[in-house]
């Protein structure tokens, strides 16, 4: 359960993050939160920052591969990744590689940064 004194007066990350949690009713978590007016937007612009103060991360996978057969002359391609792959590469680099037939994959990256100064 969310603690209604935790959240900031001044949280305008709220439809976000209610946007992206579809199990959470917005009428109990807005309860003691204010809408930010223009100016208080603007006054909370660029470096000065907002303090974020809630963060949700909800991943859900389920996969399932049954009762399949291969017939016959079953091949599967080459699997590599060269020394290079990655010499020109930012950022966050996900690789998924498949070394047979019939097989589920499933990925998921969840990147949390909070920078403070």
């Amino acid at each position: 359960m969310v603690s209604y004194r935790k959240l900031s007066r001044r949280f305008f990350w709220l439809p976000v993050c209610l946007a992206l949690s579809p199990a959470m009713q917005a009428e109990d978590v807005l309860q003691g939160v204010d809408i930010m007016t223009p100016e208080s937007l603007q006054q909370a612009n660029g470096r000065q920052g907002i303090p974020f103060q809630w963060q949700v991360n909800d991943t859900e996978q389920n996969g399932v591969v049954s009762d399949n057969v291969l017939q016959g002359h079953v091949m599967t391609g080459n699997n590599s990744i060269s020394d290079n792959a990655f010499q020109n590469m930012n950022g966050v680099a996900t690789v998924i590689q498949n070394t047979g037939n019939q097989v589920v994959i499933q990925d998921s990256t969840q990147i949390n940064v909070l920078i403070n100064r």
